[in-house]
């Protein structure tokens, strides 16, 4: 007979990067906040996303370990950096817990730029950042309950994926889901926002009672309404990305349009470089 399931999400404020920003506006350097979330039944649990520094990873192992369940699995939703640096970290505190991510997911942390981020972050990573391994299968299971892993495709990144437990009604979107944050859209073409948006109607959807972003502002609810705010955010930076005259114009509008959202970050919508 299945356990009951339960769930908890941690959350990392804003943390300060090195470096200029990409264009002499928007806050001072620094990383979006972000999340990590702890699926548990009565024994066994699964982490979803290990953040990214070692003092923030250190903070979540602490955190986790509260919880006083054995940690099976690590899954990682997707291959950017910022949400699998912390896996040796993790993996130290718990080591008999195995890391996984989708094969592109894999493919995509294969190709990190970890110097570049050492740069951003000087001293701040792990010594170690091991790849998570490949998983083909399309389902986790935590005592008896499944978690369903959903193909995303291209949204802030290639080969996005999120998790769905249909016990708890829960969505972990990964970064496919941003909730009253400044989203990344450096680079956003017209295939990569249509397949964006699809993914959110994906999630959409599953109905869930809650849905958890990859990035959020502290203190905000996981509230499914951030699927639809997701959304209208793309939608905005795409229009209005055609209807004003330069980056400083566009960047005003969307700051103005949301005002109040955490993370209000030039590089966010124009890259790092």
């Amino acid at each position: 007979m299945a356990s009951t399931l339960n769930f908890n999400v941690f959350t990392a404020p804003e943390k300060p990067l090195v470096g200029d920003r990409p264009r002499p506006f928007g806050d001072t350097m620094a990383w979006d906040p972000m999340t990590s979330t702890l699926i548990y039944g009565d024994s066994d649990a699964v982490l979803v996303d290990t953040l990214t520094t070692e003092a923030e990873a250190e903070a979540l192992a602490a955190w986790v370990a509260l919880h006083h369940r054995n940690l099976t699995t690590i899954y990682i939703t997707h291959g950017h950096l910022d949400h699998f640096a912390g896996v040796s970290v993790l993996k130290r505190h718990f080591p008999t817990a195995r890391c996984v991510a989708a094969p592109g997911a894999v493919e995509l942390a294969r190709k990190q730029q970890v110097a570049f981020y050492r740069k951003l972050l000087p001293g701040r990573l792990p010594a170690v950042i091991p790849l998570p391994d490949p998983y083909n299968d399309e389902v986790l299971t935590l005592e008896g309950h499944e978690l369903r892993i959903i193909q995303q495709g291209h949204t802030d990144a290639a080969d996005s994926t999120s998790l769905y437990v249909p016990s708890l009604d829960l969505v972990v979107a990964g970064d496919v889901l941003y909730n009253q944050c400044h989203q990344y859209v450096a680079g956003l073409t017209p295939e990569n926002l249509a397949n964006w948006l699809a993914a959110l109607d994906r999630l959409a959807a599953l109905n869930p009672k809650v849905a958890v972003a990859g990035h959020k502002k502290p203190g905000a609810a996981d509230t499914p309404e951030a699927i639809e705010w997701t959304k209208r955010y793309l939608t905005d930076f795409a229009r209005l990305r055609e209807e004003t005259s330069g980056d400083a114009e566009l960047f005003g509008a969307m700051t103005k349009q949301y005002p109040g959202w955490a993370a209000p970050q030039a590089w966010l919508m124009f890259g790092l470089a």
